[in-house]
């Protein structure tokens, strides 16, 4: 499994310079955040995410980076940073009672104990942590109640 994801993570770093985009691969969706796009344009949101995780540095598939540990294995989370002004994620969703995906739209939503230790993971502030990329496709919304992040290709 280990190398599946490796290869997916791979794969999607080195063909999608997309600054947002989700690949759906039937059991598992797979959302790249980069800063740089193939046109040039650049985006702080991958930038933003790093910062925000309140995880200590470490080495990652993606290289030196921040990743989340979800509970029961449902959800890989990983920032890294390439170069100065250049980072990317890459948050891989398994299809799950807690996680709906299909083509272009992803919904990942856990309660109590796993919204906390999700909640945990992130600098937050009065109890929330809100984050929203600059396409307007990606966003995570937490309390230590409730976590939900979501993806749509369309707009969220």
């Amino acid at each position: 499994m280990r190398i599946l994801l490796f290869l997916i993570l791979s794969f999607g770093v080195s063909s999608s310079w997309a600054v947002t985009s989700g690949r759906y691969l039937g059991m598992q969706m797979i959302i790249n955040i980069a800063s740089n796009s193939v046109d040039g344009t650049v985006d702080g949101t991958p930038q933003e995410l790093y910062l925000a995780m309140d995880r200590p540095e470490q080495d990652s598939m993606l290289g030196r980076g921040k990743s989340l540990e979800a509970p029961k294995k449902v959800l890989n989370f990983i920032c890294a940073k390439k170069a100065e002004n250049n980072y990317h994620c890459a948050i891989y969703i398994h299809k799950s009672n807690v996680a709906r995906i299909g083509p272009g739209k992803a919904r990942f939503e856990v309660r109590g104990a796993e919204a906390k230790a999700l909640f945990e993971q992130f600098h937050s502030e009065n109890g929330l942590f809100a984050f929203k990329d600059e396409a307007q496709t990606f966003a995570i919304h937490a309390t230590p109640e409730r976590f939900v992040m979501w993806f749509d290709e369309q707009g969220i």
